[in-house]
């Protein structure tokens, strides 16, 4: 005997979720960057309330979550950053999204292994407003925090995913683009027109509008050290060429890449690329040296992963763990084209990590 088990809503996401989504239109419609940061942020059935986000049974992976050779890696860009300040008796890693703390641990274990002091002045904070980690070595906090005399911001990752607005060319100028509820489904409708300097004149592309202030806010977090940025994008030239028709809008669910933000929605990751120029302004303006954008794959190969590989050959399922592993990290099809910037104030020399920017 049939009985009725069509899923409803509960096929589109999470029911509760899209109900509260729902909600907020009142029949209407709602900006795609408020749907986006609903559907990533709500307080309660946001998809980034959840854990177990990261990693094989997750929808994605980050650098971190491959090998812990990563953190080694931005490790020892800190101390170098910490030996070039002069060796200051607190030094603070402060990394915003730090998630459930693989980055830092990875980073405090390499820090537990010097005896030059480093270990005794690393102070590691880690700012994560929805599903901390438990490392009691980490100082779990949210926004805001008070400023450090000595430090590296460290944020992997984390600029990618800020809701974005959404827009699309027409022959008027740039159209945001609205999402409405008809009863069944998500979709999208045409709001106004917006007046957007260097906007492309076909396609659709995005604007954050988070991150600028953002990297203003991270860099006014330590008076002399570093910031160190690694996430999906490109300089504005690029981001927003001719030949990009799409947009860079992506939703990752169950390691699979697709383009339909309206489904799975509080179980999928959006993501967005990023302006590194807007980076790199916010940066210079708040009085910083910046070095780059480089490729991961580059940063990573200049400050010696291919070193901590062949370190390894005396143990041979080491060895091939970490070759595999900074394959992953070093592809420039996948993680390997992250780009990296770097930025310094209050000291001088050159960033490691960065020679290819002189090429």
């Amino acid at each position: 005997m049939g009985i009725d088990i069509d899923p409803g809503v509960a096929a589109l996401g999470n029911p509760r979720l899209i109900e509260r989504i729902v909600a907020e239109m009142d029949g209407g419609a709602i900006p795609f960057e408020r749907f986006m940061e609903l559907a990533l942020y709500e307080p309660e059935y946001g998809y980034y309330r959840r854990r177990g986000r990261i990693g094989k049974e997750g929808d994605f992976v980050t650098s971190p979550s491959i090998h812990p050779m990563f953190g080694w890696a931005v490790a020892g860009w800190c101390r170098w950053v910490w030996q070039n300040l002069g060796e200051p008796a607190e030094f603070a890693i402060i990394e915003p999204g730090a998630g459930q703390g693989q980055l830092a641990a990875a980073i405090l274990d390499w820090a537990e292994g010097r005896s030059d002091g480093f270990r005794d002045a690393v102070r590691y904070i880690a700012i994560e407003p929805n599903a901390p980690g438990d490392d009691g070595r980490i100082e779990w906090t949210t926004p805001p925090i008070s400023a450090v005399e000595a430090g590296v911001v460290v944020a992997n990752e984390l600029f990618d995913a800020f809701p974005v607005r959404l827009f699309e060319a027409s022959p008027r100028g740039s159209v945001e683009i609205y999402v409405r509820w008809d009863g069944q489904r998500f979709e999208e409708v045409r709001g106004g027109i917006t007046a957007i300097d260097d906007a492309p004149a076909d396609g659709r592309f995005e604007v954050n509008q988070y991150a600028y202030p953002a990297m203003s806010s991270l860099c006014g977090l330590v008076e002399r050290g570093a910031v160190l940025v690694f996430d999906y994008g490109y300089p504005q030239e690029e981001l927003w060429a001719d030949w990009r028709r799409n947009g860079t809008l992506m939703a990752f669910y169950r390691h699979t890449a697709h383009e339909d933000p309206y489904i799975h929605v509080g179980e999928q990751d959006l993501t967005s690329h990023v302006n590194f120029s807007e980076l790199a302004t916010a940066a210079e303006e708040a009085g910083y040296a910046v070095s780059g954008p480089v490729r991961q794959s580059a940063f990573l190969a200049s400050v010696g992963m291919p070193g901590l590989v062949e370190a390894a050959r005396a143990d041979m399922a080491e060895y091939f763990a970490r070759r595999r592993a900074a394959e992953q990290l070093m592809d420039p099809g996948g993680l390997g084209r992250i780009n990296v910037l770097g930025a310094r104030r209050g000291f001088d020399g050159k960033l490691p990590g960065f020679e290819e920017e002189a090429e």
